[in-house]
């Protein structure tokens, strides 16, 4: 497969040689927030990819430079007040866990900078995890004012419930060395190194026999889909409450300079 690149919205698309898909976060602020309008195309990007049969395996880039992902934007959801625009919101996030956790192709998350809240999470999403050495992962939805009921349950499900807790009520960050320590990522590179490994890591998955591949990971990933559907749910109450009592927007309007 010859490599060429397609630039979405916010997404840049590069098609590369040994039946790879390189999905490089772009046109965003440099700590990539992500707003409805991202977590949408890219959902839409992946479905197209687990239909295209050139595809084996696929790799989630923040950019150069760039962070994974700073969590939601707060722009849009400094805005909410508790009501339907919540589910919205929600709908969104599951849909894209969803299919970041359905579709029948590898994916591999190439992790610089920060990747928080949201971004944490579609990390947790991906099957493998390669952080450069100047990660940071934070989970600090409670100091926001928010719930945290996908962070609390893709944490259990992928690393256990003593390090789920941890994150949660110390909203503290995970550096590099931590994370892997804590198996929230499986690898260690320098920031330098990442983009190369991540690819080299995903040209030796896609060399795998692809029917077996497509043939498990849905498979595998079926018990992590029905939690994600029952957080949709409980999520949407969750969030509601929190948003309702008018803290996060407060604090959200502080953080980005409104209040």
């Amino acid at each position: 497969m010859s490599s060429a690149s397609v630039t979405h919205r916010t997404i840049v698309h590069r098609a590369l040689p040994g039946r790879i898909a390189l999905l490089e976060f772009s046109e965003a602020h440099e700590q990539n927030p992500f707003s409805r309008a991202r977590m949408r195309e890219l959902r839409q990007l992946l479905r197209t990819l687990d239909n295209d049969d050139e595809v084996n395996c696929v790799v989630l880039y923040g950019g150069p430079g760039r962070s994974f992902g700073a969590g939601g934007d707060f722009h849009e959801v400094s805005e909410f007040d508790g009501g339907d625009e919540v589910d919205d919101w929600i709908d969104d996030i599951t849909d894209l866990y969803a299919t970041l956790a359905g579709i029948s192709k590898p994916v591999v998350a190439a992790v610089d900078g920060y990747a928080i809240g949201v971004g944490l999470q579609i990390m947790l999403c991906c099957d493998y995890r390669i952080g450069s050495s100047r990660a940071q992962l934070i989970m600090p939805e409670f100091k926001i004012g928010i719930a945290c009921t996908f962070g609390g349950y893709l944490l259990e499900t992928v690393v256990g419930r003593s390090v789920m807790q941890r994150m949660l009520f110390t909203c503290e960050p995970w550096d590099a060395e931590r994370a892997l320590d804590d198996r929230l990522v499986h690898e260690v590179v320098g920031p330098d190194e990442l983009l190369d490994h991540a690819l080299a890591r995903a040209r030796a998955i896609a060399s795998y026999t692809p029917t077996a591949v497509r043939a498990t990971r849905p498979r595998i990933n079926q018990p992590c889909l029905a939690g994600l559907e029952r957080i949709r749910v409980e999520g949407k109450i969750a969030h509601r409450q929190a948003f309702a009592a008018g803290e996060a927007r407060e604090r959200m309007r502080r953080i980005i300079g409104k209040a």
